[in-house]
């Protein structure tokens, strides 16, 4: 049988050349906004986001720009298979966090053990091809997870997080980022056999899943291990967050007067909202229009009926079945995960819908289903940087 998770010979930053991370790695390429990707790309000559995302859809300028800084020893490969542990703390709402999991090879067509929840869309995945067909390597790592405690991965973090990690610095969000690497064969021996009891859930990358799948299908047999992608893996842990994702709307329905039957709808103000969102509840949420708020609550647990039992939890959900249709929305919702930018957003047209976040409990029982969720229904906070790792496809 194949092994789940599987060590690499990762490539990564000259340290020799390049003594501050920070400056060159980046947000992932489906995060990272124009200004800052115009700043990066000025600034610094090495920044990962030139390879990361073509400039004018110019991809073989990108396979080329790699090929360049492989030959120039900008980037180096490892010798031996390794795993790498890969911790950030940060702080968030005034709490510091502390997030770690482990950089591999995961398995692809292992049935049964990774589960996707998200829907995808058909543009991201035509770019994620053409610039893995540019470069010939997985440039950023999936994010996934494992519902429950992974006892190898607590230990390993134990065991390496008191001595001087390979990789570290402070990223321009002010987190830290640590990276250690595993390379005795017998400790990741031990990893990898204990990951193999793990049901796996992916919470970012179904795009760059989807597409690396693809690649494989595609390419059987022309490179190693194509069958496996270069993923992040962590446990349920205390530094796992999610943050909400608004949603920001043009509605033809501009009065609430359709909701009024089905929810009770309450003026409230900011502080209010966020009380009441955290609050145990059914199906509950806020709006943000012409500068003032509302928080809407489900009148009835009758209204759910209609909608399948694995969903009546997730508001997300919820808000796309049974709310927008009866305001007619009209082109495509802009996202946010801050209050305030959401009401900077809103306008006489548009409308903020404020939720809270999916619970990751509900996630695992929809993904284990085989069901998925609407886009934009989870957003693990914070992302994980690109320009750590590179996995190379070998020949």
């Amino acid at each position: 049988m194949l092994k789940l998770i599987k060590p690499f010979k990762a490539s990564y930053y000259n340290p020799e050349i390049i003594q501050d991370l920070s400056t060159v790695v980046c947000p992932p390429y489906d995060v990272i906004g124009a200004d800052e990707l115009q700043f990066l790309r000025t600034r610094y000559p090495y920044n990962y986001c030139k390879i990361l995302l073509a400039t004018d859809s110019d991809y073989r300028f990108v396979g080329k720009e790699f090929k360049r800084w492989l030959k120039e020893g900008i980037l180096v490969s490892d010798e031996q298979e390794s795993l790498y542990l890969y911790e950030q703390k940060f702080t968030y709402e005034g709490k510091v966090h502390r997030r770690f999991g482990i950089l591999s090879l995961l398995c692809m067509n292992r049935k049964g053990m990774v589960f996707p929840h998200e829907y995808t869309l058909k543009k991201p995945k035509i770019d994620r091809k053409r610039i893995t067909e540019a470069v010939k390597a997985n440039l950023g790592p999936i994010f996934v997870i494992a519902p429950t405690t992974l006892r190898s991965l607590q230990n390993a973090y134990k065991e390496y997080s008191c001595q001087p990690p390979f990789f570290e610095f402070v990223d321009s969000k002010n987190i830290e980022n640590k990276v250690w690497k595993i390379a005795e064969h017998n400790k990741i021996k031990k990893i990898c056999d204990d990951f193999e009891k793990a049901r796996l859930v992916i919470a970012d990358g179904h795009h760059r899943f989807e597409v690396s799948y693809d690649y494989f299908k595609r390419n059987r047999g022309r490179f190693k291990d194509l069958n496996y992608v270069m993923a992040y893996i962590t446990d349920a842990q205390e530094g796992l967050l999610i943050l909400p994702t608004h949603r920001v709307v043009e509605v033809q329905e501009t009065t609430l007067d359709a909701l009024k039957p089905y929810f009770y709808i309450e003026d409230v103000n900011q502080n209010e909202l966020q009380q009441k969102l955290e609050a145990k509840s059914l199906f509950s949420f806020g709006i943000y229009k012409n500068g003032s708020f509302k928080f809407l609550r489900l009148k009835k647990a009758a209204a759910l009926k209609s909608v399948n039992p694995i969903y009546r939890k997730l508001d997300t959900y919820l808000l796309h079945q049974l709310v927008l249709p009866r305001l007619k929305p009209v082109g495509e919702a802009r996202y946010t995960h801050s209050i305030e930018e959401a009401k900077q957003l809103a306008d006489n047209k548009r409308v903020a819908f404020l939720l809270k976040p999916s619970p990751l409990k509900e996630v695992f029982a929809i993904a284990n289903k085989g069901a998925r969720l609407p886009q934009k229904s989870t957003y693990f906070y914070p992302k994980l940087l690109s320009g750590i790792v590179i996995r190379r496809f070998e020949k």
